[in-house]
């Protein structure tokens, strides 16, 4: 009874027959395999009501197995092991056979799904358009898909699997990002993700956005890693032209059309800049504003053209005067310049100013329409302080104009300083 009631919970089929085959027992399980009732059964052949065929069933001297895909009694497919054995007295005597039948529908159907999901994670590893690998603790790559071969330059997978033994030395370009990487393996349990260049057979390198996890056995040792690679090469390319692009729009955004030189709006970022760094450091800041004299006449007279070659090399020599690192020349609009001088005080600064006064001089640029000479030449303001509390980058300026203002009304073509009270004399 004990072990009917197990067979009954295991929902497995019982069927017992005597030696001329007809049936004598038969279970709910057996109904629900084979599509009959007890009541249908009783008395009838069991070759009749099941897969096997009567001379296997009375030739049976020991346990058989048979694994049947038929269609039952009521129409439902069915998918089943079946045992079938003798059963024996305890003198030997054969008196029948029992069967004993397990529906296996579920199991060969997970086992089919296991199949084709194994299908698809092949069709997967072999045709995706990223690199795919695993690699063991000593470093070599065990198993590896065709992309990961083509991006590091193999002819096939099989010939990563031979020839990268040290995955470290061997896949990697940089050999920073190679020890950052071996150790955020090592060492983290969840992925990571970085871009480096991995290394090509023929020592040429690929930009790739790279994923690695760890991997465990079934003791929960680890025992390697799996990874995956894209490649990005198009990617950075675009990355690094258009960054190109921006500094070179950066640049023309600082940079006066005309003149080539520094202009207004980067004059007045460097000057907040420094300003700052001189008020922290104590440092004299001094700024210079240079104005062409009389330069509409010279362009009414010279024309556009004349006057924009005129501002060409007037700027060139200003710039040219600009000698340290830390000075900046700058366009500060129409026919004016203007110099920011780094560490300098008032009197250092007019020494800059006579020396862009003296330049311009020298480039005897014809000014027929000048009242002070007959070359272009230029009236020069100059200021300088220390900032502080009381003083700001405006003042600066301010007090620089002013100097321009007073150059000119003492004749023009010389330098004026307000905070000193006193020009420095033109040198001939």
């Amino acid at each position: 009874m004990a072990l009917g009631n197990l067979i009954g919970h295991a929902k497995l089929g019982f069927i017992e027959a005597d030696n001329e085959l007809r049936v004598s027992s038969w279970n709910q399980g057996a109904e629900e395999l084979f599509g009959y009732t007890e009541n249908d059964t009783m008395g009838r052949f069991l070759n009749e009501l099941i897969p096997v065929t009567k001379r296997e069933l009375v030739n049976c001297k020991q346990t058989q197995l048979l694994t049947s895909s038929h269609i039952n009694n009521k129409g439902k497919k069915i998918q089943c092991d079946i045992f079938y054995a003798p059963i024996v007295t305890i003198k030997g005597e054969k008196i029948g056979v029992a069967v004993l039948a397990n529906d296996i529908s579920g199991r060969l159907k997970d086992k089919a799904n296991l199949k084709q999901q194994e299908q698809h994670l092949k069709d997967i590893f072999g045709f995706a358009p990223i690199g795919i690998y695993h690699v063991n603790m000593s470093g070599k790559v065990v198993s590896a898909n065709p992309e990961y071969a083509w991006m590091l330059g193999y002819e096939s997978a099989e010939a990563i699997t031979e020839q990268i033994t040290d995955f470290s030395s061997q896949t990697f370009f940089d050999k920073e990002k190679a020890v950052e990487f071996m150790f955020g393996v090592n060492e983290a349990d969840e992925v990571i993700r970085f871009r480096c260049r991995l290394k090509r057979k023929d020592n040429s390198f690929v930009w790739a956005l790279c994923y690695a996890k760890a991997t465990h056995d079934e003791s929960g040792r680890k025992n390697g890693f799996n990874g995956f690679s894209i490649d990005i090469s198009d990617t950075v390319r675009a990355e690094q032209e258009l960054k190109k692009v921006n500094e070179k729009l950066k640049m023309l955004s600082v940079i006066d059309g005309l003149t080539q030189i520094p202009n207004r709006r980067r004059f007045d970022e460097y000057l907040d800049s420094e300003w700052k760094r001189h008020y922290r450091d104590k440092g004299s800041l001094a700024v210079v504003i240079c104005d062409i004299d009389f330069f509409k006449l010279y362009n009414d007279h010279y024309g556009h053209q004349g006057g924009d070659e005129c501002l060409q090399k007037v700027a060139r020599a200003i710039h040219e005067c600009a000698g340290r690192p830390g000075d900046l020349a700058a366009r500060y609009g129409g026919e004016e310049f203007v110099l920011i001088l780094p560490n300098t005080d008032v009197k250092g600064a007019l020494v800059v100013a006579e020396k862009v006064r003296m330049k311009t001089a020298s480039l005897k640029i014809p000014h027929e329409k000048s009242k002070v000479d007959e070359y272009v030449s230029l009236s020069l303001g100059v200021s300088a302080m220390v900032p502080d509390t009381d003083n700001s980058a405006e003042t600066l300026v301010k007090e620089a104009d002013e100097g321009l203002y007073q150059a000119k009304a003492n004749g023009r073509n010389q330098v004026f300083a307000k905070a000193m009270l006193f020009n420095i004399p033109k040198i001939s």
